[in-house]
């Protein structure tokens, strides 16, 4: 589940910058609703992952993990997406 966490944060970045060129407003809506769902899915199975590593002795942090991974960048985006798209809609 830790590296489908870290391909849907993949493919959520993706799809904000293919949001963020578009112009045509029923694409930036789809666009903007993808992405938002692919960052809330990858955060939901980036904890997941996390919690049964600890359950089974603990997360590792001095090695890869791909679920640590995903989980911080997607809610971080998550959290600075939805405050440009407030930005950009309220000027």
């Amino acid at each position: 589940m830790g590296i489908l966490s870290l391909i849907l944060t993949v493919v959520g970045i993706v799809g904000m910058l293919v949001h963020y060129a578009l112009t045509a407003m029923p694409a930036v809506i789809v666009t903007g609703i993808l992405t938002a769902v692919a960052f809330i899915a990858a955060y939901i199975l980036g904890t997941v992952d996390m919690r049964r590593q600890a359950a089974n002795g603990g997360i590792r942090a001095d090695m890869f993990n791909p679920a640590m991974l995903g989980h911080g960048m997607s809610g971080t985006l998550l959290v600075v997406g939805a405050i440009m798209c407030v930005i950009a809609n309220i000027m």
